[in-house]
């Protein structure tokens, strides 16, 4: 098995969003360029320190105006590409919106990264949210269940292109092919991995259908509920479906030689520096009631826009190892990091937090990737 999402290592790594500026609303000057020679920097330290995965975010049009920031997000698949040439172990991912991307041209451009990655390509499913995106395609968004209508019939298209050697009718819905095929097919068989957010019970059922990796928010910092959390949803997989998924989530870095320092920093980042145009902007499309909600929720959800969201990662790279030590023990499977500044800061991870982690036995050291366990 080529593709490094399925080894054995019992807390799986990769970096997120560092084709755009990342996912935190800052204006501070520390905030990420996405330049092809920054991106392809943060792809090749995290390929040479073995991380499983390198996954995008998919950002068509921007928090604010045309020159905003947000807007500086290069195309997942082009991006994919490039860096299935220029890395050898780590997972390369595009990121679709399904309403954007028609399944023929996915099936297409992945199994052509797949060939150019010798098979480590993999593909994260986005259902579609942010409503100027559609209509900027001149697409009308739909009812939140529709849309996981039009996504079954997209990965049900897709998957068929990717496996069958026949052409084929499809008559759905919301998509129609018609002597449909297409070639070459991915190196990975049956297919190219999946993940997919689906946090709604339509999501849940959704991910645990069709996803390898099922992505989850984790907003908890109680043990027992992420562990109830995760254990029903691979529960939900198996008893549903039959199939043995991974869950992962995702969680902001920030390395100082404290909690309290990083605390700090990002207070700086996103109080005294925040983005608070953009952060509006994704508010108002996330949380379209938030205005008429109690001041202090008002402010929590702002944050968590904010820095990103998920788990903070904070202080020194013992207490950044121990919170993932504490993730897996609550039985996630992998954990997808963001950075401020993700070549300096993927750089300084990769140097200290990764031998304790092997150390504490929830990895192997780069240059001994584990890739002989199989799909499920």
């Amino acid at each position: 098995m080529s593709n490094p999402i399925f080894n054995a290592n019992r807390m799986k790594l990769g970096v997120f969003g560092s084709n755009g500026p990342g996912t935190m609303m800052t204006t501070h000057p520390d905030r990420f360029v996405p330049t092809w020679a920054n991106t392809l920097e943060v792809a090749r330290i995290a390929d040479e320190a073995g991380l499983e995965a390198i996954v995008p975010y998919s950002r068509w049009k921007p928090f604010g105006s045309p020159s905003h920031v947000s807007a500086n997000v290069l195309d997942t698949f082009a991006w994919a590409a490039g860096l299935a040439a220029s890395t050898r172990y780590s997972s390369i991912f595009s990121t679709i919106h399904v309403p954007m991307i028609h399944p023929l041209i996915a099936a297409k451009q992945g199994a052509t990264i797949d060939a150019i990655s010798g098979g480590r390509f993999s593909l994260n499913i986005v259902c579609g949210w942010f409503t100027p995106e559609m209509r900027m395609f001149g697409i009308e968004p739909a009812d939140h269940d529709v849309r996981y209508e039009h996504a079954e019939e997209w990965v049900t298209i897709l998957k068929r292109l990717w496996t069958e050697t026949e052409t084929f009718d499809f008559y759905g819905k919301h998509l129609r092919v018609v002597d449909a095929s297409s070639t070459p097919k991915p190196q990975q068989k049956p297919y190219a991995p999946i993940m997919n957010a689906g946090s709604s019970a339509e999501g849940q059922r959704f991910a645990a259908q069709h996803a390898d990796i099922a992505f989850v928010i984790v907003t908890s910092e109680d043990a027992a509920a992420i562990t109830k959390q995760v254990a029903s949803y691979k529960q939900f997989a198996r008893d549903n479906f039959g199939r043995t998924i991974q869950v992962w989530s995702y969680g902001l870095v920030l390395q100082r030689d404290s909690v309290a320092e990083a605390d700090a920093a990002l207070d700086e980042y996103v109080n005294a520096r925040g983005d608070e145009a953009a952060i509006l902007v994704f508010m108002d499309y996330m949380f379209p009631n938030h205005r008429e909600l109690p001041a202090e929720r008002q402010r929590m959800l702002r944050a968590g826009c904010a820095d990103g969201g998920g788990p903070h990662l904070f202080g020194r790279a013992e207490d950044v190892a121990g919170k993932l030590r504490w993730l897996s023990g609550c039985g996630i499977d992998g954990m997808l990091l963001t950075f401020v500044d993700y070549r300096s800061g993927l750089a300084q991870f990769a140097d200290t937090v990764l031998p304790l982690l092997e150390r504490a036995g929830l990895r192997q050291a780069a240059g001994k990737p584990l890739t002989n366990a199989r799909r499920p």
